[in-house]
């Protein structure tokens, strides 16, 4: 299995004698990373998206905001994000957050960095995980975003905040409509007040931002508590 974090940097001689293996299509990769570049090119890729959420928009509307956006602006700043959520891109994260293909979390999380760290208006101070309740993530054995901030702060050299905690169980946000999803976040995440943000740039760290009912929640908890900034950083958005 291919390291957890997948940079450039990492294993360049191995390569150079053995190399990788496409996740997707099985051939040799012929670079530092197990994806070739022919099925990296076809992946679905964020080309036109709202300048605040990253909702995929039609080609016209390049560099403007969503109708919801401009209606009722998020509390988040920026969401930064790669990827649409379409064919292969939401194989891989059901790979990853439900088959423990965790090489899968790292591949995309090189990807990330490699299509979005050139966008960043700033660097933020800290990078916070979207939390998991503790129950699921004993079932699952791991949190995917936690995962993702490892990576992302690693590369990048940005401590990770626990900032924000999941103490309450509550449904799983898969397949609930966007009113649900907010009903659904009532309550479920809590301030962890031995992490000092005021006045911090932050980073919220998920795996998908769908409705950005779990992105504003969290950027709303942030902000109450001193934040200066909160962006979203996702691997994936849906259309």
């Amino acid at each position: 299995m291919v390291n957890r974090f997948l940079s450039v940097n990492l294993n360049k001689l191995s390569y150079w004698v053995v190399s990788g293996r496409c996740i997707l299509c099985q051939s040799h990769s012929l670079r530092g990373l197990d994806l070739c570049q022919h099925c990296e090119n076809d992946l679905p890729w964020l080309a036109t998206y709202c300048a605040r959420c990253a909702l995929p928009l039609p080609e016209n509307y390049r560099d403007t905001q969503c109708g919801r956006c401009l209606r009722k602006p998020p509390v988040f700043t920026h969401c930064y994000c790669a990827l649409s959520y379409g064919f292969p891109v939401d194989r891989l994260i059901a790979g990853f957050k439900h088959q423990n293909q965790l090489h899968y979390g790292a591949i995309l999380s090189a990807l990330w960095l490699n299509h979005c760290q050139d966008q960043l208006d700033a660097v933020p101070d800290a990078l916070v995980p979207v939390p998991m309740h503790w129950r699921r993530r004993i079932l699952r054995g791991f949190n995917q975003s936690l995962l993702i901030a490892k990576d992302l702060g690693s590369a990048l050299n940005i401590p990770v905040y626990h900032a924000v905690s999941h103490p309450r169980a509550n449904h799983s946000q898969q397949g609930l409509s966007a009113a649900a999803r907010r009903k659904n976040l009532r309550q479920a995440f809590s301030f962890n007040s031995a992490y000092d943000i005021k006045g911090k740039h932050l980073a919220v760290i998920d795996d998908v931002v769908t409705t950005t009912a779990t992105a504003n929640t969290m950027a709303a908890i942030l902000a109450r508590n001193g934040a200066k900034q909160v962006d979203i950083w996702c691997l994936a958005r849906t259309p």
